[in-house]
């Protein structure tokens, strides 16, 4: 019946209907599991089924101290399915897979027992979970790649299985992982969840800056939609979070916080603590060039992490700062930015009052001196014969692409139409009937707006190697 339905789920889940079809026929529920211990090829198949339709905790203790390892696979992925199991029967099963996890009879029943404790610890309502240290310390004493990624597995499947001690141990094992990083943190991922309290976030920080720089490819925002959640979800995990990674300068962390950035809000702003940034005024520097190299699209952010920089760091590293913050952000960009910091012209720190009163003055001048050098001849051709020149050539490249559809062998295959200014769109439909009539539909506005980088046009060559550098430049070697 199984294989006819098939595992598409068209069938109602056919693996239920059949462990309601044997708690239905006990007797035949019975025979099955007594085929499998014979050795019968079908009946050790789904013979797992069969023990949680026949519900018999007596039956599977057969099954899992049985000598032969194929029997007692079985019966431990049977473990964990049986409904109202008592204390007594949770604490034999438990017993019985860690005696399997430190002996093990082969590797499939050793993981069949993993997946069957954190099934019995998943059900149990308590806090405290029978001999979990004891089983943890078995797993994470020398484990392999494929361990910890089982392990990180079961904090997913089962969320409630497992204490904050094992989870922290999971999380620092997970660390010195040699292979399958992107299957561990997909794990980690898909079982964090921020408003549990067993989960840390700095431990989480610690895993995902291990793991990210060892993707094959640059890890996405879509990819950890939870831990991106946590981050923003409080000011003190951003601040800890992006102070952290643009102070470790690694090129696959900080890309990935221009990444979260990106998947958000493009005018947030992420001021750091005092108490995450590095007391050096190289470091501080550091922090703020990176910021520079990795943020410069969202001058939002970057201008609030280099004036929480200039408000809480070091004397020292204030001139450079502000510097940065003048050329390019402030240079760059003025119609998000410069609203932001005249906020920040009344905020009610002093320090950072005074700079931003300081560079919105410089910034007025700097447009002022713009307005009266518009009429330069050193500045020929004008903006009119740019755009002249501009259109000219987006005419030419229209007829271009006009001719070269015209000779294109694909060209009647499909139909183009043609989309005139206007409130509506007309076309004509043919009926069943043969009959046309028109199909009028209303059209509705759709407007975008982004400012682009003013010094990567006025000087494009040093603008680019300046980001360059704040990317890929690393701290000296002593």
């Amino acid at each position: 019946m199984v294989e006819k339905a098939g595992s598409d789920g068209a069938s109602n889940t056919p693996f239920v209907s059949f462990v309601r079809w044997c708690e239905k026929h006990p007797s035949q529920a019975r025979e099955i599991i007594l085929g499998a211990k014979d050795g019968q090829a079908d009946c050790q198949r789904f013979c797992v089924f069969a023990l949680q339709g026949l519900n018999d905790f007596g039956c599977l203790v057969g099954f899992v101290g049985d000598a032969r390892a194929e029997i007692r696979s079985i019966g431990f992925r049977a473990l964990g399915r049986l409904k109202n199991m008592t204390t007594q029967d949770d604490h034999t099963g438990i017993d019985a897979c860690l005696s399997e996890i430190q002996n093990p009879s082969s590797d499939d029943a050793r993981n069949a027992a993993i997946e069957a404790v954190f099934r019995v610890w998943d059900n149990d309502a308590t806090e405290e979970k029978y001999r979990q240290d004891e089983v943890m310390k078995s797993l994470l004493d020398k484990p392999t790649d494929e361990d910890l990624v089982r392990l990180s597995a079961m904090l997913f499947y089962h969320k409630n299985a497992s204490t904050e001690k094992t989870i922290s141990a999971i999380l620092s094992k997970l660390q010195g992982i040699s292979s399958s990083f992107e299957a561990a943190s997909h794990w980690i991922e898909s079982a964090l969840t921020w408003k549990d309290d067993r989960w840390s976030f700095k431990q989480v920080v610690a895993f995902m800056e291990v793991m990210v720089p060892r993707f094959e490819q640059p890890a996405k925002s879509k990819q950890f939609h939870s831990f991106i959640e946590w981050v923003f979800i409080e000011r003190a995990n951003a601040s800890y979070l992006f102070a952290r990674w643009l102070n470790s300068g690694d090129f696959s962390l900080c890309s990935f916080l221009a990444e979260m950035v990106s998947g958000g809000d493009r005018g947030v702003a992420l001021p750091l603590l005092p108490n995450d940034l590095p007391p050096g005024a190289v470091d501080q520097i550091f922090i703020a060039r990176k910021c520079i190299g990795f943020l410069w699209l969202h001058e939002i952010t970057a201008a609030s992490i280099l004036l929480s920089l200039v408000e809480h760091g070091h004397p020292d590293a204030v001139p450079e700062i502000e510097a940065l913050l003048w050329e390019p952000l402030l240079l760059s960009y003025s119609s998000e930015l410069r609203p932001y910091l005249e906020q920040q012209a009344s905020s009610a720190s002093p320090t950072a009052a005074k700079v931003a009163q300081e560079l919105i003055a410089q910034h007025a001048a700097y447009i002022e001196g713009l307005e009266k050098a518009h009429d330069l001849s050193e500045l020929e051709p004008s903006n009119e014969a740019r755009r002249a020149a501009a259109i000219k050539d987006h005419q030419r490249n229209t007829d271009i692409q006009k001719q070269a559809r015209k000779m294109s062998i694909f060209g009647d295959m499909f139909h183009t139409a043609t989309m005139l200014y206007g409130k509506k769109s007309f076309s004509m439909i043919t009926g069943a009937d043969g009959k046309k009539f028109p199909n009028i539909t209303p059209l509705s506005e759709h407007s975008y707006s982004f400012e682009f980088p003013r010094l990567s046009v006025v000087d494009p060559v040093g603008f680019n190697a300046l980001l360059t550098v704040c990317r890929v430049e690393q701290r000296k070697t002593q």
